[in-house]
C-alpha cells in the first residue's frame, strides 16, 4: 500500500522540485510567449520526462544528459535570449540539482533513496525525506536566482564559459565520489564530503566574484573613455557653435554693405559683376554637420566623426533624426554611431572615391540606424568575411545593445555596397 501511495505523492513532490526550475529560468530569461504558455510547454516537458526516465536505469548517464538536453531545447523555444545564455542558466539548473543530491547523501539520505528505491519507505518517512529535499532544494535555488539575476550576464560567452571550466570540472569529479558513496554507506566518508562540497561552492563563489568585478572594471572604464570623448566632442561642438555665430554676426554687420555693393553694380547696368560678387558671397563656408540632429549629444559626436571621416577624404552623407528625449541612454547611442561610423571609416580606408552614408530613422516605435560605405576588392583566394566589423570588437558591442533594447543586428551587400542596419526597440523594455 505504501509503495503506491509513495508513487503518486512522488509525482507530486516532482512537479514541486520541477516548478523551482521553471521559476528560476521565468525570472531570469525574457518569455517568447505568454508565462501561461511558457509554463503549459515546461509541464508538458516535465510530464514526458518523467515517463521516459521512468525506462530508464537509475543513476545513469544517458538518463541525465536526457534532462539536460531536452530541457536546453524547451528553452530555447520558451525564451528569446541568446542560446550561451539559455544553455548556462540550464546547466546551473543541472548543477543545483547534483548539489542537492550531494548533500542529500552526505546528511539525510536514507539506504533506499541511494539505492533507487525510495518508494519502498513507508509513508511517513517517505514524506519527510521529500520535505527535507524540497527544503534544501528551495534554499539552493534561491541564491541561483540571486547568482543569475545579480549581473544579467554581462560577461560575454567565451566569458562565461572560461569561468565555467573551473565549477564543471568540481561537479565531475564530485559525481564520481557521489555515485561511490552511494553504494559504500560510509556516513563518516559523507560528512566528510560535503565539507569538501561546501569548500568547492566556495571556491566557485569566490571566483566569480573575482570575474565579476574585474568585467565591472573593465566595463567602467571603457564608459569613463567614452564620456571622455563625448566631452571632447561637445566641446568641439560648441567652439563650432560658437564660430559659425561670430561668422553670422559680422556678415550681418556687413549685410548693409553688400546690399549696396549689389544696387550699385546693378544701378550701373553692370549685371555680370553683380552675378560674380553674389557667387562669391555664396561660398562663404557653413558646418553642414552641425544641427544634423536635435539630440546635442549625438549631434556633437557626429560633428567631431564626421569631420574626422572628411579630413581623410571621405564623402559622407548623413540623415539623422533623433530627438533629445529618445529613450536610448547616451553611452549607448554613442557606442553604436561610433563604432558603426568607425567601421566604415576603416573599410573605406585606400579605396578611391570612398564614401558613407549614415541615416538613423523612428519607425513604428524603433530606432532605425544604417551606415552604407563600398565593399572592399579581395582575392578570390579568400573567403569573405562578412562584415568587416568581425576583425575587432564592434561587432560584438553592436549586437549587446542590440540584445538590450530587444532589436537586431544585420548587415547586407548589394551592388558593391557593403549595409550595417541596427534596430532598437527601446520602447518595449
Amino acid at each position: 500500500m505504501d509503495t503506491s501511495v509513495n508513487y503518486i505523492l512522488r509525482w507530486f513532490f516532482e512537479a514541486i522540485y520541477s516548478l523551482m526550475w521553471f521559476i528560476v529560468l521565468s525570472k531570469t530569461h525574457n518569455h517568447r510567449y505568454s508565462s501561461k504558455t511558457s509554463y503549459l510547454i515546461l509541464f508538458c516537458w516535465f510530464f514526458a520526462y518523467m515517463i521516459v526516465s521512468r525506462l530508464l536505469p537509475f543513476m545513469s548517464l544517458i538518463r541525465m544528459m536526457l534532462f539536460g538536453v531536452i530541457l536546453f531545447f524547451v528553452c530555447r523555444l520558451c525564451y528569446t535570449d541568446a542560446w550561451w545564455k539559455i544553455l548556462f542558466s540550464v546547466a546551473m539548473i543541472f548543477m543545483v540539482v547534483i548539489t542537492n543530491e550531494m548533500i542529500g547523501v552526505g546528511l539525510y539520505f536514507p539506504a533506499e533513496t541511494l539505492a533507487g528505491e525510495q518508494e519502498s519507505l513507508t509513508t511517513p518517512a517517505f514524506i519527510q525525506f521529500w520535505l527535507t529535499y524540497l527544503f534544501t532544494g528551495a534554499l539552493l535555488y534561491f541564491l541561483l536566482y540571486l547568482f543569475l539575476n545579480r549581473q544579467k550576464f554581462q560577461l560575454r560567452a567565451a566569458d562565461w564559459g572560461m569561468f565555467a571550466l573551473f565549477p564543471v570540472s568540481q561537479y565531475m569529479l564530485m559525481y564520481g565520489w557521489l555515485d561511490t558513496l552511494r553504494t559504500a554507506g560510509n556516513r563518516g566518508r559523507n560528512v566528510f564530503f560535503v565539507l569538501v562540497m561546501c569548500a568547492c561552492v566556495l571556491s566557485d563563489i569566490g571566483l566569480f566574484a573575482a570575474v565579476t568585478r574585474i568585467a565591472q572594471r573593465a566595463r567602467l572604464a571603457a564608459e569613463n573613455n567614452m564620456l571622455s570623448s563625448q566631452v571632447g566632442s561637445q566641446e568641439k561642438h560648441y567652439k563650432a557653435l560658437t564660430d559659425q555665430y561670430e561668422s553670422i554676426r559680422r556678415m550681418r554687420h556687413d549685410i548693409a554693405n553688400h546690399l549696396n555693393a549689389m544696387e550699385s553694380l546693378l544701378s550701373s547696368g553692370r549685371s555680370n559683376e553683380a552675378q560674380e560678387y553674389l557667387q562669391e558671397l555664396n561660398v562663404i563656408p557653413f558646418d553642414s554637420t552641425l544641427g544634423l540632429c536635435e539630440h546635442p549629444v549625438v549631434d556633437a559626436f557626429l560633428h567631431s566623426k564626421l569631420e574626422t571621416a572628411r579630413a581623410q577624404g571621405i564623402k559622407v552623407k548623413a540623415s539623422v533624426s533623433l530627438t533629445a528625449g529618445t529613450p536610448v541612454s547616451n553611452v549607448d547611442l554613442i557606442c553604436v554611431f561610433g563604432n558603426l561610423i568607425d567601421n566604415a571609416t576603416e573599410a573605406c580606408t585606400g579605396l578611391e572615391n570612398a564614401w558613407i552614408n549614415i541615416s538613423c530613422v523612428k519607425s513604428k516605435g524603433c530606432l532605425i540606424i544604417s551606415t552604407s560605405n563600398p565593399l572592399r576588392p579581395q582575392p578570390q583566394s579568400k573567403h569573405r568575411r562578412i562584415p568587416e566589423l568581425e576583425r575587432g570588437v564592434g561587432k560584438a558591442v553592436l549586437e549587446d545593445i542590440a540584445g538590450k533594447y530587444n532589436g537586431s543586428l544585420n548587415f547586407s551587400e548589394t551592388d558593391g555596397t557593403f549595409t550595417t542596419q541596427l534596430i532598437l526597440n527601446p520602447e518595449s523594455r
